[in-house]
């Protein structure tokens, strides 16, 4: 089975990650298949993350079967590679009504 994980680079204080597709079951400090992009989860002056991602590959992996961790997937959902995972207690947001504005009556 096959995993879209981080895998952790950098120094010490710096995290640094490889967005990589692996084998479920190995270290992300393993020899990747592939590697889709990189993720530096420290802002910048901007307040902004950088991500960079291959969005073709992203999507093949997921297509033929690869599971992506929990951070990976809220990075995909962002990205508007995958829908967002439902949370407990909010509503699906395809059988909710969607809210239109008051009418005005005269």
């Amino acid at each position: 089975m096959l995993a879209i994980k981080l895998a952790r680079h950098g120094v010490k204080n710096t995290p640094f990650f490889h967005i990589v597709v692996l084998q479920s079951r190995s270290k992300p400090t393993r020899k990747p298949i592939e590697q889709l992009g990189t993720f530096n989860p420290i802002p910048d002056k901007d307040g902004t993350k950088a991500v960079t991602l291959n969005f073709e590959r992203a999507k093949y992996w997921i297509s033929v079967g690869a599971k992506p961790s929990d951070t990976v997937a809220r990075i995909l959902t962002k990205a508007d590679i995958i829908p967002p995972k439902p949370r407990p207690g909010m509503p699906n947001p395809s059988n909710s009504t969607p809210i239109r504005p008051p009418t005005q009556s005269a």
